[in-house]
């Protein structure tokens, strides 16, 4: 199964995904196994062919400063799992 982009979340750029160690992997820089927090810069939607599970997602670390302080491109690039972007993207 692929997904079409109508059945992919909406993860608007600047939501803060607080992710368990389950819902991402594949994340540079970051400890596999250990909770993850980024602030979405944009989902590779045009990717979600590859894989049925995984959207790559471009962001920042919250800490970073972006984009008051350090306006800067994406310093995060994880795979992030598409229930827990479905599960984030219903929270309101």
């Amino acid at each position: 199964m692929t997904y079409e982009p109508s059945e992919l979340p909406i993860v608007e750029p600047g939501t803060l995904l607080r992710l368990n160690p389950d819902d991402w992997s594949f994340g540079r820089d970051l400890a596999p196994g250990s909770p993850v927090d980024v602030v979405v810069a944009w989902l590779r939607t045009d990717l979600a062919h590859l894989s049925d599970e995984w959207l790559w997602t471009h962001g920042h670390r919250p800490q970073c400063g972006y984009p008051d302080i350090d306006p800067h491109p994406p310093c995060m690039e994880l795979r992030v799992n598409v229930a827990a972007l479905r599960r984030i993207a219903q929270t309101p």
